[in-house]
């Protein structure tokens, strides 16, 4: 038994021994066989290319270049191959040559002359998410900017050329007014993309931040696709078809809320849903305010987005919110009555597209949006007095686009807003002092004319041409930019001619037609952007003309103003380990002679210096993003009855340091909680005064703060059925 046994290890142990030294036969021969191909990469100024795509036509083998453009693979090839080197912005590199000669190779690439469909410029353009500028960031991203609260124009607030106005939370671009902003979601206007609230409450955005892909912010020079705003743009792209079915939840002490997304291949449907109230969470943290029923919001959002064909995608997306509060006023300064404010406000949009890309290559757009808000408010000015205002608008538009060569691209459109606007108000006796109805169309044709002159030189000249039904008035909006792109160096120059209807409530109170309100932007800007590094810099001037202007008793068109500046943007994304920051100062002068101004003066939401540090850090031992922003802006200016002039003070300077903590407790929860203004500030935003003076001949004032001093926010966001961790929403 025992000679038997050790026979069989003995034949055990040679066939070991046999397999291993066939296995180090083949390994060997196969080492033997491999060759080296290695070399480093340089552009024409002698700088090391990083990321290079390097490979062996014909075959998956090859690899990309490191930080000094030094690279090196190893390939069973043999004999003759063919060795390519592609880099975005650079022309492509091949050599033909036996392998054994692809070793230590020292290759140059010259800069491409890139054509109209892959140039990207920037001027005047800020980018949220996978848009098409070069910045790229999430959707968490939006909510992880220290001062945003999880909301869009909170984050946008940290961007250069935007001036804080802290009492109602909205945007105001460059010395221009909030409604001189207007939103666009895929193309198609919203017209009113904010949430309601209460006075010195701050309004957020309507729209999450997880709705959308991309989120382009233009501060000025924006496209002549774009009309009916003075100041600049914000266009947001929705989502594609969703490849997956996901749901979610979320939850607040002032807030919960559901939705989720039904993916059938080329096709998806989304649904969302959200309630807010403040009730117990003015029970911990009270404000300022005193409400009578406490504020309370409910919105839900429906999504269908298909495939269509090889190219094309149809979306349609519906929106509807409510709003409601009753806030008791007391007015400290005047002998009013105390009455108890109360809204109501309803807000749809409903918005379809429909894209597509045809054999010849151009690229064709049809969309429609309809906009309906229906505010009703009682104890307006006195208590049992009532006023109701109801606005729509039905915006459609058709577009293609064409590239015709590298060196020419063009962009033609048809655009119509079909706009109903009326108001009601009736006394405290129940008589109906005030009835007014305004319809207004405005149509308008554009074409947009893309050319690349030279070698990293490109010109656009396109106009806008707006025809408004309510005053017969033909304006023509004029579109010039000239932009030279070299590497990652932008230099731009842009001039551009803006309309803009006045307000509805002017319009219907005055007898005489108002022309429309007109502002020319001049531009010029450049940028570099230097591994993971970005710097920014324009100067602007803005010519309004145009503007509303009371003149006994009458609304005119003699108003007008001016607005200069500039701004520079700095963000890093290289320099620290997981810490990224960006860095805006703003400087800008404004002055305008509109509405009830007596004289030239500073607009009262104006802020000479406007300044951002935004920090992102990671904690990877706690899996945790803790996001920092401080926010300062210098003194608002304000009207002093007490003294002499107008416009004849200012403010004590905005200073407000904001913090979050994002915790990714697990692959699919999100703790996030946030803190404004944790130093706790006293910022004041101006004063309101008595409408008399009292026996001494002074006018009394009190200071005009936002509702409460800090506001803290914790939420627990859940997704469930979804491959994403950070892929929190719902759609």
């Amino acid at each position: 038994m025992f000679v038997i046994l050790q026979r069989t290890l003995l034949k055990t142990t040679a066939m070991a021994r046999i397999f291993i030294i066939v296995f180090l036969v083949f390994i060997g021969s196969n080492l033997y066989a491999q060759n080296i191909i290695s070399g480093q990469i340089k552009d024409d100024k002698n700088e090391p290319v990083q990321g290079a795509n390097v490979f062996i036509k014909g075959t998956i083998e090859g690899t990309t270049s490191d930080s000094i453009g030094v690279f090196s693979f190893s390939t069973k090839q043999e004999g003759i191959v063919t060795l390519m080197v592609s880099f975005i912005g650079y022309q492509d590199y091949s050599i033909n040559a036996h392998v054994n000669e692809l070793k230590n190779l020292k290759i140059t690439l010259y800069e491409d002359d890139a054509n109209l469909d892959e140039v990207i410029i920037t001027a005047s353009t800020f980018s949220l998410g996978k848009s098409r500028t070069v910045e790229k960031m999430n959707s968490l991203d939006v909510v992880m900017t220290g001062s945003s609260n999880g909301d869009i124009f909170g984050a946008l607030q940290t961007l250069p050329g935007t001036q804080k106005v802290g009492e109602d939370g909205k945007l105001y671009i460059r010395g221009g007014e909030d409604r001189e902003t207007q939103t666009f979601i895929d193309g198609m206007h919203v017209l009113v993309p904010y949430t309601s609230s209460a006075k010195t409450v701050s309004a957020r955005s309507r729209f999450s931040p997880f709705l959308f892909k991309g989120i382009n912010f233009s501060l000025g020079g924006y496209d002549v696709e774009y009309g009916q705003a003075l100041s600049s743009v914000l266009p947001m792209e929705t989502k594609d078809v969703s490849s997956s079915t996901k749901f979610g939840v979320n939850c607040s002490p002032m807030s919960f809320g559901a939705g989720g997304t039904y993916s059938l291949g080329k096709e998806s449907l989304s649904a969302n849903f959200n309630y807010t109230n403040l009730g117990f969470y003015n029970s911990i943290f009270p404000d300022r305010l005193n409400w009578k029923k406490d504020y309370a919001n409910i919105a839900g959002e429906l999504q269908y987005k298909k495939e269509v064909g090889k190219s094309g995608i149809f979306k349609i997306y519906t929106g509807y919110d409510h709003t409601g509060f009753v806030q008791n006023i007391v007015d400290e300064l005047n002998d009013n009555p105390q009455r108890d404010f109360d809204l109501k406000k309803n807000n749809y949009y409903i918005n379809s597209t429909f894209s597509t890309k045809t054999k010849s290559g151009f690229q064709l757009f049809f969309g429609s949006a309809f906009s309906k808000v229906d505010n009703q408010y009682k104890n307006v000015n006195i208590q049992g007095d009532s006023f109701e205002d109801t606005q729509s608008e039905l915006h459609l538009k058709s577009k293609f686009r064409k590239s015709f060569s590298s060196r020419y691209k063009l962009n033609v459109g048809v655009e119509a807003y079909l706009k109903q606007y009326e108001n009601k108000y009736t006394d405290l006796l129940g008589v109906v002092r005030q009835n007014e109805t305004l319809n207004q169309n405005i149509y308008a044709v554009f074409i947009d004319n893309q050319v690349r002159l030279a070698r990293g030189l490109y010109a656009n000249a396109s106009g806008r041409l707006e025809y408004s039904k309510y005053n017969n008035e033909f304006n023509f909006s004029p579109r010039l930019s000239l932009n030279y792109v070299r590497g990652k160096f932008q230099l731009s120059g842009v001039f551009g001619k803006y309309y803009q209807t006045p307000e509805n409530k002017i319009i219907t109170s005055n007898k005489d037609k108002l022309k429309q309100e007109s502002a020319t932007h001049y531009i010029l800007g450049g940028s570099y952007d230097f591994n993971d590094r970005l710097l920014r810099i324009e100067v602007y001037h803005k010519d309004y003309q145009n503007l509303v202007l009371l003149e006994q008793d009458t609304y005119t068109s003699n108003g007008f103003g001016t607005s200069n500046g500039v701004d520079i943007y700095f963000a890093d994304n290289k320099t620290f380990k997981r810490l990224d920051y960006t860095f805006s100062f703003s400087y800008n002068n404004s002055d305008r002679l509109y509405k009830n101004y007596p004289v030239k003066s500073t607009p009262l939401f104006s802020t000479d210096i406007n300044t951002s540090l935004n920090i992102k850090y990671f904690i990877a031992p706690i899996k945790t993003y803790l996001g920092v922003s401080n926010v300062y802006a210098s003194g608002r200016p304000y009207h002093n009855p007490n003294k002499s002039g107008f416009v004849n003070s200012t403010t004590k300077s905005f200073h407000s340091l904001d913090m979050n903590l994002t915790f990714l407790i697990s692959k699919n929860v999100i703790l996030y909680t946030s803190l404004s203004n944790v130093l706790g500030r006293d910022n004041v935003f101006g004063f309101k005064y008595a409408a008399l003076p009292d026996a001494n001949g002074n006018f009394k004032s009190l200071p005009i703060k936002s509702s409460r001093d800090r506001f803290f926010y914790v939420g627990v966001f859940i997704s469930l059925k979804s491959s994403s961790a950070y892929d929190v929403s719902n759609f």
